[in-house]
Order: C-alpha cells, then sequence, then structure tokens
C-alpha cells in the first residue's frame, strides 16, 4: 500500500495547530480546530477500513474493535502509567486524586464526559488537568463503537451501494444537533458524541464520493492506498 503523504501532512499541520493554540501563540487562538482536522482524517482513514471489507463480506465487529485496541490501548496505558508514577512523587494528595480519576476516565474512554462534567475546557484550571487532552480519543472510541453497527444495520436494510446516502443524512443530523446546542450549551456541544460524530462521518463521506473524476475507481485507489499501519499515531494528536 501507498503511503499517503498528503494525509500525513494534514496529520502534521493538526498537531502544529494543537500545540500553537496551548502555547498561546499571538494571533493563532484558533488553534484548536486541529481537533476537528483530525476527526475528519480519523473518519476518512476507518471508513476506508470497513467499507472495503464490507464489500468483500468480511467486516469482522470483534476484528476491528481488537484492531483499534492494539493501536491504541499501549500507548495511552504506558502515558498514564508514567503520570501516575510521576505524579505519585510531585503531585499533592488532593491533586494525584484528581489524576487518578482521569486515568481511569482515559482507560475507559469516558475522559470527555468526565471532563464535560467538571471545568471548561477553556478555563485556567483545565489547563493543569495532565490527561485533559485524551477526551477526543475518547470520543473517537465512543464513535467506533457505534459507527460500524450503524454502517452494518444499514447493509443490511439497504445494501452497501446505499449506505453512503443514509450516512449523509446521519451526518446532517449531528451537524444540525451541534449547531443548535453550542449557543446554550458549550460544554457538551464540544466534549460529547453526538454533536462531535458529524465530523468524522464527514470524513466518511469524503472517502464515498471522492471529488475529482473517476467515481468507483477513485474511491477504491483510496482504498488501496492508504496505509492504516500509519494510523497508530493517533493518540499523539489528540488534544
Amino acid at each position: 500500500m501507498t503511503f499517503r503523504k498528503d494525509i500525513n501532512g494534514l496529520r502534521a499541520l493538526s498537531v502544529l495547530a494543537v500545540v500553537l493554540f496551548h502555547f498561546q501563540v499571538p494571533y493563532l487562538h484558533g488553534g484548536f480546530v486541529g481537533v476537528d482536522i483530525f476527526f475528519v482524517i480519523s473518519g476518512f482513514l476507518m471508513t476506508g477500513i470497513i467499507f472495503r471489507r464490507l464489500k468483500k463480506d468480511d467486516f469482522s465487529i470483534i476484528g476491528f474493535y481488537l484492531d483499534r485496541g492494539r493501536r491504541i490501548i499501549p500507548a495511552l496505558a504506558v502515558l498514564c502509567l508514567v503520570l501516575l508514577s510521576l505524579g505519585y512523587f510531585w503531585l499533592i494528595p488532593f491533586d494525584y486524586l484528581a489524576l487518578g480519576k482521569q486515568a481511569a476516565a482515559a482507560a475507559t474512554f469516558v475522559s470527555n464526559m468526565l471532563f464535560f462534567s467538571e471545568a471548561g475546557y477553556f478555563d485556567h484550571r483545565s489547563r493543569e488537568k495532565l490527561l485533559l487532552h485524551t477526551w477526543s480519543l475518547s470520543v473517537e472510541w465512543q464513535f467506533y463503537i457505534v459507527y460500524p453497527l450503524i454502517l452494518l444495520a444499514l447493509k443490511k436494510i439497504l445494501g452497501v451501494r446505499l449506505v453512503r446516502y443514509a450516512l449523509i443524512i446521519l451526518t446532517l443530523f449531528s451537524l444540525a444537533l451541534s449547531v443548535y446546542i453550542a449557543p446554550w450549551d458549550g460544554p457538551f456541544a464540544f466534549f460529547t458524541l453526538p454533536t462531535r460524530a458529524w465530523e468524522m462521518s464527514a470524513g466518511g463521506l469524503v472517502y464515498l464520493f471522492p471529488i475529482g473524476g473517476g467515481g468507483k475507481g477513485r474511491q477504491e485507489t483510496n482504498a488501496r492506498s492508504v496505509r492504516t499501519d500509519s494510523y497508530s499515531g493517533e493518540l499523539a494528536l489528540d488534544a
């Protein structure tokens, strides 16, 4: 499979934008958009994996979950263990207890809900949360638990060729929900799956509706050219 330099370049820009945002570089206050870019890239890659296997009728839900777990859990576990080990010596008991709570939430992929229930992402206290960046990984994991199940159900009902049109409706619903909720409950719109799912499914639509001619052939080229092993770097992008 051919290495996708364009996707890797977008991934690098996503990381750079988030890093600059956290360092509060002047005039670059919107750097958190790097997370949005990452979600779209993630949706593109995972939709390619799922649809390629759906078309061959050899897609396995368990296999998909295990693949994601092998790529995500080891790095996440190392991160949590290192922080907990260092925190034992450097943090006061109250802060160490908070870190333990964050590590447990991150390890079970519900840290987005923990941080949603606590202080806002942009307040001063949030900057002291060492595992705050795992919120996006939790959103992504939750999405990929539900996403293949929905696609399999739609395939059984509509057939694989019509699934992509149903995905348009689901994407628009999530987008509309995000737009509606954001003005009066920003943290919910920021941290939770229902209002973030549209970004990953939008990436899926980019895969399913390639622009630039070629139609089906272009889509097959996308499927062959995406190096899924490069996806193991996803944890580093979450912010």
